[in-house]
Order: C-alpha cells, then sequence, then structure tokens
C-alpha cells in the first residue's frame, strides 16, 4: 500500500535545492509551513536512483507545466462576468427585432 500526496499550489509555492548541511542536499517543493522532500537515500545507487527520479520529475513537471499554461490560455476570457452577460442581452434584443 502506497502513501499519495496531493498538493493544490498556493501563490508563493516553489521549489528548490538546498543544503541542509555540507555534502548534503534535497529537492524542496511548497512552502515555508507545507512542503515534500527529496533525499538522496543512504545507500550503494542511491545517488543515481535519485538522479533518475530528479531527471523523470523535472520532465514530468514541464510537460505538466505547459499543459497548464495552455489550459489556461485556453480557458480565460479577457471580458468581464458583467460584459458576457451584456452582450447576450443585446442579442437577444437584436435577434427579437429582426
Amino acid at each position: 500500500m502506497g502513501i499519495h500526496v496531493v498538493i493544490q499550489p498556493l501563490v508563493g509555492y516553489g521549489a528548490a535545492v538546498v543544503s541542509p548541511s555540507p555534502g548534503v542536499r534535497q529537492l524542496v517543493a511548497g512552502s515555508e509551513e507545507t512542503s515534500f522532500i527529496v533525499q538522496v537515500p543512504a545507500r550503494i545507487g542511491g545517488l543515481m536512483d535519485t538522479a533518475r527520479f530528479a531527471q523523470s520529475l523535472a520532465a514530468a513537471a514541464s510537460e505538466f507545466s505547459e499543459w497548464c499554461e495552455t489550459q489556461h490560455r485556453t480557458r480565460s476570457h479577457t471580458s468581464s462576468f458583467h460584459d458576457q452577460w451584456s452582450d447576450a442581452a443585446d442579442d437577444a434584443v437584436t435577434r427579437k427585432n429582426d
């Protein structure tokens, strides 16, 4: 049985590589209040396993970021809610008068 962590980022969330002590590096993502940390396991092959995981995570994060940006562009509307309703009302009046 695995553990699944769901993060719904808020403004200010990010990711960074930190060095909590000399010779140790960690990948930290989230915020000051909530974060997840990727550490290198202390075993033979741990560095390469972590490198492959980080590369895979970076590639997936890039693909997901591009998808989110595309969705934002296609779902965002430049007009306000009020303008949309005003335009719809104007169209209805025009059709009624035709």
